[in-house]
């Protein structure tokens, strides 16, 4: 008899063993914490603006909108007009879209800024900048008369200016048909809104930088 409850309890503890695993694993699915800790968010002013969608063509006089979507950002230096390396595929693509498109007789290039700065430079500065990119275009052949430089500083803004991704998306070129065949599109006035700096041929660049360069002369005494 004792031989038997020897052997019984020999086969018996095994399967107490495993059942008392068992429930402890059962119980630290439900109520232990193994997993990996979770990934900490970036914060607000830390994330990046999503990638933009762009249609299949940049513009269509079908389409009843003004805007030229042009893949890609034009990049300045921090305060300045001065465009930056790197900015080269977006302003060659818009330069073949006037190739591809002479209809387009002029082009409104607006600039647009944060509002990191005072109104006034915002305004002065996004005016330059669209300059600098109708330059940029005078020098590759295309007619000054086409362009239309205007800036609009922090007056359009797409996101909000309290974070580093809303500000990086305020600071923009947009591009925008103003003339179609020699008449406004839309029946918009081109040169509406904004302040609007003269864009000059190349000839007419390099003669005012020689009235500039030449040295005064002194006043009589």
């Amino acid at each position: 008899m004792d031989s038997k409850r020897k052997q019984a309890g020999r086969t018996a503890l095994p399967f107490a063993v495993a059942a008392a695993l068992a429930v402890a694993a059962h119980a630290g699915q439900g109520c232990g914490d193994n997993r990996l800790p979770p990934r900490d968010l970036p914060r607000a002013d830390e994330q990046r603006p999503l990638p933009r969608w762009y249609p299949e063509k940049p513009w269509s006089e079908q389409g009843g909108e003004s805007q030229v979507y042009i893949e890609g950002k034009i990049v300045f230096d921090t305060s300045k007009a001065v465009i930056r390396p790197g900015s080269e595929k977006t302003l060659e693509t818009l330069l073949q879209f006037l190739k591809e498109h002479p209809e387009v007789t002029r082009l409104r290039i607006e600039g647009h800024t944060d509002a990191q700065a005072s109104e006034e430079h915002n305004q002065d500065l996004s005016a330059k900048r669209a300059l600098a990119v109708a330059d940029w275009l005078v020098d590759r052949g295309v007619d000054n008369l086409r362009l239309i430089a205007v800036g609009f500083g922090e007056s359009r803004p797409l996101g909000p200016n309290e974070i580093a991704a809303g500000r990086s998306e305020n600071r923009r070129v947009e591009f925008h048909v103003a003339e179609v065949n020699g008449r406004p599109f839309l029946g918009q006035d081109p040169y509406a809104g904004g302040l609007a700096l003269e864009v000059l041929s190349l000839e007419e660049r390099k003669l005012r930088a020689e009235q500039v360069a030449q040295p005064k002369a002194p006043p009589p005494r």
